[in-house]
């Protein structure tokens, strides 16, 4: 009997397998899988509220997230975000044992009603246990999560080293999206590409057009890191956000042993030739891509092969089963035929 209920509980688990790998493919299953071996957010009870109308939705490790009644975030979304967070302090060499507040806005109305600003992700500075808080449209925003990670590790520099930072990690753990160098490439084929001296002050950087600037600060970052590391840029962050141009050159003179537009020359240089070396890659890398194919194709090649044996095993089985059935058929058959005849 014992048997028999275990091969029943695992048949069940096998269907369950199948039905997810015919309606999602082998992410659904590896997905459901990991929640049990990984511990997932927790998500707050209904009806845990905040002020000023936000909605405590759940907390991980480093988040704490507020949703607008109704409101949700995706698992993939709070999970992703963990991972990108932790890459980044180890490229970066620094620890974060802060908790984020991030508040996530159903629109971009909503959040420049909130904020005051206009774009679809803001970090504002805030007084006590938290020094920040991260206003997002998006549920997961690692251009933003950055942005805190700096500010309360780092310091918060000039724009380009500061948007820099934050493009750069933001574009290698957003799935789908380009690397930067890629992007920079293309702007230096155009002659679109900005001389640094035209982005160095955090006014000259406002005041350009936001995507050549911000593609060019996310390249050359990305490019100081995996030459020289994060200690050199670390000593850039101890800028102040509206140093002047003479402080700029002459802090990264110190920093890095030559002008900010020695090293820029090879950059270009590097970019012109496809030699970029590349940082810690975010989610998308081939990699990652190819362990995914490899644990997608053992977990198939595992699945149909426990279907086969659990349809060989469920014959010894099912066939008693049957044949008791068919029995009992044939008993109640006959005391019904005996009751009409009497």
């Amino acid at each position: 009997m014992v048997k028999r209920l275990l091969l029943a509980v695992a048949l069940v688990i096998l269907l369950f397998a199948l039905a997810c790998l015919y309606v999602g493919g082998v992410a659904s299953v590896s997905d459901r899988v990991a929640r049990y071996l990984r511990p997932g957010p927790r998500l707050a009870p209904p009806g845990v509220g905040s002020v000023d109308n936000w909605v405590l939705f759940a907390e991980t490790s480093h988040f704490c997230y507020y949703v607008r009644s109704g409101d949700h975030i995706p698992w993939w979304a709070m999970e992703l975000a963990e991972d990108h967070l932790d890459a980044a302090c180890r490229a970066l060499h620094v620890s974060f044992p802060s908790v984020i507040q991030y508040y996530k806005h159903p629109s971009q109305l909503d959040l420049h009603e909130t904020t005051g600003s206009r774009s679809t992700g803001v970090v504002l500075a805030v007084e006590g246990e938290h020094g920040h808080e991260l206003h997002s449209v998006h549920g997961y925003d690692p251009h933003e999560v950055m942005h805190v990670v700096a500010h309360e590790t780092m310091g918060e520099p000039p724009a380009l080293f500061d948007e820099g930072l934050a493009t750069a990690f933001g574009w290698d753990w957003t799935p789908g999206e380009r690397d930067v160098h890629a992007r920079t490439s293309l702007l230096l084929e155009q002659e679109r590409l900005v001389p640094l001296e035209r982005l160095l002050t955090n006014w000259d950087f406002r005041s350009y057009k936001s995507y050549p600037a911000y593609i060019a600060a996310g390249s050359f970052v990305k490019y100081l890191l995996a030459v020289d590391g994060p200690q050199k840029l670390s000593r850039l962050f101890e800028l102040d956000k509206y140093s002047q141009r003479d402080e700029i050159e002459d802090r990264f003179a110190t920093a890095y042993g030559e002008s900010i537009y020695e090293v820029e020359a090879g950059w270009r240089a590097a970019l012109q030739q496809g030699t970029l070396p590349a940082t810690s890659s975010g989610p998308a890398s081939e990699t990652s891509r190819a362990s995914l194919v490899i644990i997608g194709a053992i977990l198939l090649a595992a699945t149909f092969l426990g279907g086969a044996l659990f349809i060989v095993a469920g014959e010894k089985v099912a066939n008693p089963a049957i044949g008791g059935v068919r029995t009992l058929a044939r008993t109640i058959g006959r005391l019904l035929v005996s009751g009409k005849r009497e």
